[in-house]
């Protein structure tokens, strides 16, 4: 590229861009707690990418927000690696604008430009920032007025600039995005929807991850919600379900436009791996969020289709007409078979059955042109013939162990051979027996597999809804237009969709049917939402002033509110680090209500796994007499495994400083497995309602390490040192997104939130960027983020909020840069 010193007052004004964050960018660096060294050298390096790729990065920044958070490694919680990617991004890309040659890239014309924000949307946002300007100062002033500090936790000043910088860091990326699209029109829609994919995938292989280590893919009985790498759920929220929920129409969209057969399989695993996180959340909200969201994903995308048709440009997939509506009835046939058969057989059996809904998916169409009589008895012939090889394929189950599995595998992978073999053409009705006859036979394995995993007595039950799904099959071969001759003409593409959709129930059956948790949360709804209104009106009564009403609290001021004005039994602990004193000390409360395990408020570092004997040397002091709970455990967030546990009483002795040593025992082994590690967390606590203590160092060897934590003095501030409340959370959240806009910016910013919002999902509904490629996909998101937002706050997330706001003013600013529809599709 070549260089040019800027003449203009916009290349100048980049320039300062440029220069401001690349001197913000390193200066958080500089002052990052792991290797600052390092963390400035990788900062330059990502700058010189931005530089370099300014039409790219700045676009796939969202991408990777699920893996950018190393609170719990870091310590950090005023900034994050987000904060340093962006300004990374921001420096190198300004710099490229400001600096490079005038025709260095060719501008497509401005109706082809992709982004382009009207005079009313730029009002309303203008607006909207002044009232988050506002609320960022009202709650800095009401924490006591500004003090900068690196550690300042949830009721300390720095909260609100943690809380309310996300806007502001997309709003820094926001000229970049145009640039990027009136530079390369496609690049929107290309870079932003591979961001969003990689941002599900991102948060998709962190839950199956965690479920692996810390519970088992198929546990669904334990209350373990997964938390995916938002450390922004150490007391709790739903950073995940909010990920999720703005990722999975993207996804959809990707199946539905996708052509290349990789790319297509890819796009179905990433859907069937959202939908498994998606489990695993255990979220009432989740549940209701995804489906709506991807349905209201699908309504556009035909609205799109038949635009495009009218409009005489070549229809985007899926295929047009009323076809679907037979063939989805089959998956729906096998959802409901898959309750009774893994009642009977649990997984095994429900993977046999994912088996059979596999070769009916990739049955060849048959080309009958037999009377119904023929068809009649070539069907009954299969049926009876598959009937005799599943008895046989029973007793040989009876007599080698675990050879009904072999069976199946080999049945389902014949069907599959025949089906490719039969695109050759046979006699009609060999290919009728044939075909018939293995489905029917994979049925039959079913049971087989049922059977050989719980007896005689599961055989039996899992006979009858096999029985029904084989007969209701064959049923529809005697109709004219059968659902079976419909299916086989669907594309391929088509098809594989309709087999993921069965897998997909199926994790749902294996869900609802192979664990108590889901049922226990659905058979608590009312009694939780009953709790929630209750919070909600103790939130709203925090609101004491008409000023407060109309410009809200301010930024990240409900915790601390809820701290001190709130119910005495709901107050909750806190952390305070006081580096002025000598020695530098943690300050470490407990709340006043009932300390249960789970209630503990814990300050932790996560420590390699120990061996042998655990020592551990305390300097601290109390004013008055406290039980300190200490424990090394297998955690990742909030949830314990293994864990050695130590209540060690401590006397006040007058208030003086006291080095103590207590042995917690001999470790177990803990780790995990090398293919799904498990971390090591030390933690400290107080297990006595409403008391303090001040810890000045806390020093724990093994019988290999002398030292096992860092920073043990706490010289270098909070660095490595994390908290967590595990299972105690409403005092930390409104847990409503509209309640929340309320709260922090009163009537006046939830009325432009609002307003912001609904321009959004009008504009790429029914306005400018109703034809845009990434239209459905960002309605359907923002309906289900909404819908997770009605019963959490979300953007109490930093990262959660960034996400929000990316696709918000993405959205406020999308366009579609086709030829405008024909008046009856308006």
């Amino acid at each position: 590229m070549k260089l040019s010193v800027p003449d203009s007052s916009k290349r100048w004004l980049g320039l300062s861009l440029a220069a401001g964050s690349a001197g913000a960018g390193l200066w958080l660096a500089w002052h990052y707690p792991l290797q600052p060294g390092l963390a400035c050298l990788l900062w330059l390096m990502v700058a010189v990418l931005g530089f370099v790729r300014w039409q790219v990065l700045p676009l796939l920044i969202p991408g990777l927000v699920p893996v950018l958070g190393f609170a719990p490694w870091t310590g950090w919680i005023s900034f994050e690696e987000l904060d340093l990617l962006v300004l990374a991004v921001a420096a190198g890309g300004y710099a490229t604008l400001a600096l490079g040659a005038k025709r260095s890239v060719e501008l497509a014309p401005a109706w082809q430009r992709p982004l382009a924000w009207s005079g009313l949307s730029k009002l309303l946002l203008t607006l909207f920032c002044a009232s988050l300007l506002l609320a960022i100062w009202r709650g800095v002033e009401q924490a006591g007025g500004w003090q900068f500090g690196w550690w300042q936790g949830y009721h300390e000043p720095m909260n609100s600039l943690r809380q309310g910088k996300s806007l502001w860091l997309v709003l820094l990326l926001l000229p970049l995005w145009r640039a990027a699209g009136a530079a390369e029109p496609a690049a929107v829609q290309r870079w932003f929807g591979l961001a969003m994919l990689l941002a599900l995938g991102g948060a998709g292989l962190a839950a199956l991850w965690e479920r692996l280590a810390y519970t088992g893919l198929l546990n669904f009985s334990s209350d373990y919600r997964s938390t995916a790498l938002f450390w922004e759920m150490h007391v709790g929220g739903a950073a995940l379900d909010g990920c999720l929920a703005l990722g999975l129409p993207f996804a959809l969209l990707w199946v539905l436009r996708e052509r290349r057969p990789w790319a297509f399989a890819a796009a179905l695993g990433l859907l069937l791996l959202a939908g498994y996180a998606a489990l695993t959340t255990f979220s009432r909200g989740v549940y209701l969020a995804l489906p709506l969201g991807a349905g209201v994903c699908l309504l556009l995308l035909a609205r799109q289709r038949r635009g495009e048709r009218a409009a005489g440009r070549p229809a985007a997939w899926p295929p047009r007409g009323r076809a679907w509506v037979v063939p989805l009835a089959v998956p729906l046939a096998f959802g409901v078979a898959a309750w009774p058969v893994f009642q009977a057989g649990g997984y095994r059996a429900l993977l046999a059955l994912a088996g059979s809904a596999l070769l009916v998916m990739v049955m060849p169409p048959l080309r009958l042109r037999q009377t119904r009589g023929q068809l009649l008895l070539a069907l009954l012939l299969a049926l009876l013939a598959a009937a005799l090889a599943g008895g046989v394929s029973w007793l040989v189950a009876l007599a080698l162990p675990k050879s009904a599995y072999v069976i199946d595998a080999l049945v389902v992978l014949s069907g599959l051979w025949l089906a490719w073999w039969l695109r050759a053409g046979l006699p009609r009705h060999l290919s009728v027996c044939l075909v018939a006859g293995v489905w029917f036979w994979s049925l039959a394995c079913v049971a087989v597999v049922a059977g050989n995993w719980g007896g005689e007595q599961a055989l039996q039950e899992a006979l009858l809804p096999v029985l029904g799904l084989a007969l209701g099959w064959a049923g529809l071969q005697l109709l004219p237009g059968t659902a079976a001759q419909l299916l086989a003409e669907l594309p391929w593409r088509a098809r594989s969709l309709l087999w993921t959709a069965c897998l997909m129930l199926f994790a749902v059956v294996a869900a609802l049917a192979g664990g108590a948790y889901i049922g226990d949360r659905i058979a608590t709804g009312q009694r939780d939402l009953e709790g929630r209104f209750e919070h909600w009106r103790l939130a709203r009564s925090l609101l004491d002033t008409p000023q407060d009403w109309l410009l809200g609290k301010g930024v990240g001021r409900f915790a601390s509110n809820f701290l001190f004005v709130g119910p005495a039994a709901e107050q909750v602990g806190d952390y305070r680090l006081v580096e002025s004193a000598q020695p530098p000390h943690l300050l470490l409360s407990s709340g006043k209500h009932v300390l249960g395990w789970g209630e503990l408020f814990r300050v932790s570092q996560r420590i390699a796994a120990p061996r042998g004997e655990l020592l551990l040397t305390l300097k601290l002091r109390s004013a008055s007499d406290v039980n300190l709970h200490l424990e090394v455990c297998e955690k990742h967030l909030l949830y314990n495994a293994e864990c050695v546990v130590k209540n060690l009483p401590l006397q006040s002795q007058g208030g003086g400083w006291q080095t103590l040593q207590a042995s917690l025992g001999q470790a177990p082994a803990l780790g995990g497995r090398w293919w799904a590690p498990r971390f090591v967390v030390f933690s400290v606590a107080l297990g006595s309602p409403a008391s303090a203590v001040q810890i000045a160092e806390l020093r724990l060897r093994d019988a290999a390490k002398p030292a096992l934590l860092a920073n043990s003095d706490f010289s270098r501030g909070m660095a490595h040192w994390f908290f967590s409340s595990d299972r105690h959370h409403l005092p930390w959240h409104i847990k409503s997104l509209g309640l929340h806009l309320l709260f922090e910016q009163g009537l006046l910013g939830l009325a432009l939130g609002v307003s912001l919002v609904a321009a959004v999902l009008w504009r790429c509904s029914f306005g400018h960027a109703r034809a845009h490629a990434l239209a459905p996909a960002l309605v359907g998101a923002l309906t289900g983020f909404l819908i997770v937002g009605l019963f959490d706050s979300l953007v109490d997330a930093p990262r959660i909020a960034f996400l929000f706001y990316a696709l918000l003013l993405l959205g406020l600013g999308l366009r579609s840069t086709r030829a405008p529809l024909p008046p009856s599709m308006k």
